[in-house]
């Protein structure tokens, strides 16, 4: 049986892999020139700049399957945060894994010591249950379970907010309190990593077998689906007119391309962000954490010197900064970078070092991202669409049948590639 895969996002790529190593023919399509969809790295003078602040939490279980860790040759963050709140950077850490901040951390009264007692007690609950555990039963917003939980106003806005709206991108926190405790569950569990050479070398690192095949064809974008009379999908119609012919398609694309294509019903809300890079010829500030914006009504949300991460993203002896504004501020690029770095200098005005530094620094690019995530409000996860979509011959791989998280996109690719073998006529059988 003949496979076309259009996209080639982590969905899509672990889907192809996996029906490669079945031994099906499957062509991916994708419209961009590269692999990786939104997970992908530029190369700007020396620079590697990821397309929006991401990382990989290595307790991903699909990660565990699909990744080949020791190739990507991952760095490290540290556990926990630097919170900017007035003049003062406080800082917040996990004392069992990161010893040198105990006592930092120890001493800061930016969060309460009932809240680290009340941290310490979900981070073991959570832990000890099984990813379906943590999933099952109502959902409610973020918000509300960190309420009924008996966490305080302050911990929420001072901690919640920047960090875990810097993920959801959305500190109202009106996202499912479902993404909120697996999440909490994956970085109890481990640690949040980057490839050495950008984010953008997990996707290279799926697609290698396949682009090694020819499997992947780039810069190609799929115009239109081909259908028989009794609505089955056959294939795709590319823009120059050119017709690819399968048995399946499988459409690994964002949300609304996806309705776009197939007409059926995909979630619609998202959320938007803004990535800034400054490159600079001073440390900002030491050790490896991501700093977060407590301060109010903040326009970065967070910044993080990636360089102290990972020294791979600059050249040697330079410095690369990066800051997130959630949401899509509607600025031209001049005054998004003025903005920004005034807010950044507001974050570390209590550190003359840390200003001095960042006089050093120069605009490098400017991400904005329309599309980061699909929206998550409570109870909205048994309702996304299945793999299988119903019409013969249309299937899904994209983070939307799951979560918005790169192991639920790697986990539909998985289940896309399982139904679709499911559908191949037995050996000895007519297809």
């Amino acid at each position: 049986m003949k496979f076309v895969v259009v996209g080639a996002g982590l969905a899509g790529l672990t889907c192809a892999r996996i029906l490669r190593e079945r031994g099906a023919d499957v062509t991916v399509l994708e419209a961009s020139d590269g692999v990786g969809g939104r997970v992908r790295t530029d190369r700007v003078d020396g620079y590697l700049l990821d397309r929006g602040f991401q990382v990989l939490f290595s307790s991903y279980p699909a990660a565990k399957r699909r990744l080949d860790k020791d190739a990507l040759d991952l760095r490290a963050f540290d556990p926990g945060a630097i919170i900017a709140l007035g003049p003062k950077l406080h800082v917040l850490t996990d004392p069992l894994r990161d010893p040198g901040a105990a006592l930092a951390a120890a001493v800061s009264d930016v969060i309460s010591p009932r809240d680290k007692l009340l941290t310490a007690m979900l981070a073991l609950k959570l832990r000890a249950q099984t990813v379906a555990q943590v999933l099952a039963g109502p959902d409610r917003t973020t918000l509300a379970y960190l309420r009924a939980q008996g966490f305080s106003r302050a911990y929420v806005e001072r901690f919640i907010r920047p960090f875990y709206g810097g993920i959801f991108l959305d500190r109202t926190l009106r996202t499912s309190a479902k993404c909120f405790k697996f999440d909490f569950k994956m970085l109890v569990e481990g640690r949040a990593v980057v490839p050495a050479r950008g984010m953008g070398a997990i996707p290279e690192q799926l697609a290698e077998p396949l682009v090694a095949d020819g499997r992947v064809r780039l810069n190609t974008r799929v115009r239109e689906l081909i259908r028989e009379d009794s609505g089955a999908v056959r294939g795709v119609r590319v823009e120059d007119g050119a017709e690819e012919w399968a048995d399946a398609v499988v459409v690994a694309v964002e949300a609304p391309e996806a309705a776009r294509l197939t007409g059926l019903r995909t979630p619609e809300r998202m959320a938007s962000t803004v990535n800034l890079y400054w490159q600079g010829t001073e440390r900002v500030y030491e050790g490896k954490k991501i700093v977060l914006n407590a301060n109010h009504r903040p326009f970065v949300n967070n910044a993080v010197q990636i360089t102290n991460v990972a020294p791979e993203y600059a050249p040697e002896g330079r410095h690369l900064l990066s800051a997130t504004v959630v949401g899509l501020p509607d600025f031209d690029d001049e005054t998004l970078y003025r903005m920004a770095m005034y807010d950044i200098k507001h974050m570390f005005r209590g550190e003359p070092a840390a200003a001095h530094a960042l006089e050093t620094y120069e605009p490098l690019a400017l991400y904005r991202i329309p599309y980061a995530q699909f929206a998550q409000p409570p109870g909205i996860h048994p309702h996304l669409p299945e793999n299988d979509t119903g019409v013969p011959g249309l299937y899904f791989a994209a983070e939307f049948t799951e979560a918005s998280s790169q192991n639920a996109a790697m986990i539909s690719g998985e289940k896309a590639a399982g139904a679709l073998l499911a559908s191949r006529p037995a050996a000895g059988t007519r297809a």
